[in-house]
């Protein structure tokens, strides 16, 4: 059982590492572009967050709203604590609470715009069968093109 959960916690962990700007913080020198992405990834978040947040708070959404503005504030946070670090200081922080950690830590938000998302589908569904077709519709670009472009690539020798 507890290899089950560590293999499943690996998988997710390199799943996670894959929608991060992991690979760039490892190979960059001096962080300046790191810096640079991680400020507009987080300004993008936060707009989408607020857009979400107003729309709902205006509509009377009581789930979403909080949820949007938790993840709002967690990207605030993250953005003023973060955002207005010189370059190599950004990069000793990164290193002392490690690629990995940092680059989940810093989709967290990302990920929040997702699950506001889901659960606003969840909640303007009449049903839960109609919710889940179009939670799957909309996901469906982010994991069968890639299947597909990769199963056209590598086709199986028969």
């Amino acid at each position: 059982m507890q290899a089950l959960a560590s293999a499943a916690a690996k998988t997710l962990t390199q799943y996670l590492l894959r929608l991060t700007p992991y690979d760039m913080m490892r190979s960059s020198h001096d962080f300046e572009d790191v810096k640079a992405a991680l400020n507009e990834r987080t300004t993008w978040t936060i707009e989408v967050l607020r857009s979400v947040f107003a729309i709902r708070f205006a509509n009377g959404g009581y789930f979403i709203t909080p949820c949007s503005l938790l993840f709002l504030l967690m990207a605030e946070t993250m953005h003023l604590h973060y955002g207005r670090l010189p370059p190599l200081e950004l990069k000793k922080r990164v290193e002392n609470m490690g690629y990995a950690t940092f680059s989940i830590l810093i989709t967290i938000p990302d990920l929040g715009i997702i699950i506001v998302r889901v659960a606003g589908i969840l909640a303007a569904s009449p049903s839960l069968v109609l919710a889940a077709f179009l939670i799957f519709l909309s996901a469906a670009p982010s994991f069968i093109l890639p299947l597909l472009i990769r199963m056209i690539r590598n086709p199986t020798a028969e």
